[in-house]
């Protein structure tokens, strides 16, 4: 398992990253609470930062294998969930392109219609 070094504290403007917003980060939220999970990179491993009610209160895991990271991450996602905590947004938005579920389909229909139910004809 990878090396955890917690770190508490409040989160001020040290704490911020050069190019924020670039990280990928998770925000949760339950009435009166918002939570944010954020990976900042590092030489030597990845630190899982964790910031309650907008950096209120902060804590942070410090992981040498990505893949101990996204174990423990998944976990607490878990519980989260199941406490009572929603999941809201993941960032950043590394789609390209416009929206394009909402585009009409002219060619290639590739919806199942075989699927779709039965509609009866009104007799007369």
């Amino acid at each position: 398992m990878g090396r955890h070094t917690i770190q508490q504290g409040r989160r001020g403007t040290e704490a911020l990253p050069a190019k924020i917003g670039t990280e990928p980060h998770w925000v949760f939220e339950r009435p009166g609470q918002t939570l944010e999970l954020r990976r900042v990179p590092s030489t030597d491993g990845v630190t899982l930062e964790i910031f309650v009610d907008a950096g209120n209160r902060s804590r942070s895991y410090f992981f040498s294998e990505l893949d101990t990271l996204v174990r423990f991450q998944s976990d607490m996602e878990q519980f989260l969930l199941k406490t009572g905590w929603s999941f809201v947004r993941f960032s950043p938005d590394r789609r390209t392109g416009a929206e394009r579920r909402k585009w009409p389909r002219f060619d290639n229909d590739r919806r199942r219609w075989w699927t779709d139910g039965h509609v009866w004809a009104a007799q007369s």
